[in-house]
């Protein structure tokens, strides 16, 4: 696992907070290296797309 730099740990924490902001649900992983926090952001925009979605639906 890599140690996190600071710029990207503060934006991180912005996403955390514009999704607190809006409501949304979410649990923090551990992300392993830039593959696997390249596969967690597609899995999370995924997610959102999908939320937006549900919500125009209603």
């Amino acid at each position: 696992m890599e140690r996190a730099n600071p710029v990207h740990m503060r934006q991180a924490l912005e996403v955390v907070d514009g999704l607190k902001k809006s409501g949304v649900q979410f649990v923090a992983l551990p992300v392993l290296n830039d593959a696997d926090h390249a596969a967690l952001i597609a899995q999370l925009q995924e997610r959102l797309e999908k939320i937006a979605a549900d919500t125009q639906a209603q």
